[in-house]
C-alpha cells in the first residue's frame, strides 16, 4: 500500500509516521496490489485532532474519520473502523453478482448563481448505477452523511442519507410539470 500523509495545521513527528506506516501495513492483506493508495489527512482542530484515512481500490472508496484528543488515540479507533468496512465490502462483493457495465456518462451542472453565493470548493465525481439498498451500503463504506447515485429502477439521480436517529433516508427528487 502506498501511504500518503497530509497534514493541515499539524506537525507530523517521525514517531507518528512510523506508527502510521506500521499499523496501515496490517491492511495490506486485503489488497493484493502494493500500489493501492492510502491517504491519511491529519488536522489540528485546536484542543482536538482529526484523522481521515481514505483508500480507493478499483473504484471502491473506503473512508474513516475520527476526532479525538491525540493522533495516537485516533489511530487506534480509526484503523479498526476502516478494517471493518473493508471486510464488509469484501464480503459483499463475494456474495453479490457482477454489476452490468455502465453505458451512460452523467454530467451535473450547478444551477447556483455565482454572484449571490460564493462556492468554496467544487468536487467532481462519477455517479454509479445501483439500487437504493446498495447505495445505503455504500453510504456506510464512505462514512459520509449522504451518498448520490443513479437508481437502476427509476433511472433518476437520488440520494441516501443518514438521519439523526441513525436510520437511512432516501431522497427522490422530481420536477413538477
Amino acid at each position: 500500500m502506498q501511504l500518503e500523509i497530509v497534514s493541515k495545521n499539524y506537525r507530523v513527528t517521525d514517531r507518528l509516521e512510523q506508527i502510521l506506516t506500521a499499523k496501515t501495513k496490517k491492511l495490506d492483506k486485503y489488497f493484493p496490489d502494493d500500489k493501492t493508495p492510502c491517504k491519511v489527512v491529519l488536522s489540528d482542530l485546536g484542543r482536538q485532532c482529526k484523522m481521515e484515512i481514505s483508500i480507493n481500490y478499483h473504484g471502491a472508496h473506503v473512508r474513516s474519520e475520527v476526532i479525538g484528543d491525540t493522533m495516537y488515540y485516533n489511530i487506534d479507533s480509526c484503523l479498526p473502523k476502516l478494517e471493518r468496512q473493508i471486510v464488509k465490502h469484501r464480503d459483499k462483493l463475494n456474495k453479490s453478482h457482477k454489476m452490468p457495465e455502465r453505458t451512460d456518462d452523467f454530467e451535473f451542472v450547478s444551477a447556483v448563481d455565482d454572484t449571490a453565493v460564493e462556492i468554496a470548493k467544487v468536487k467532481r465525481f462519477e455517479v454509479e448505477r445501483m439500487t437504493a439498498l446498495e447505495a445505503a451500503e455504500a453510504l456506510d463504506m464512505v462514512d459520509h452523511d449522504f451518498y448520490l447515485f443513479v437508481n437502476v429502477d427509476t433511472g433518476n439521480v437520488e440520494a441516501v442519507y443518514r438521519r439523526k436517529d441513525n436510520s437511512i433516508g432516501l431522497l427522490q427528487p422530481y420536477e413538477e410539470v
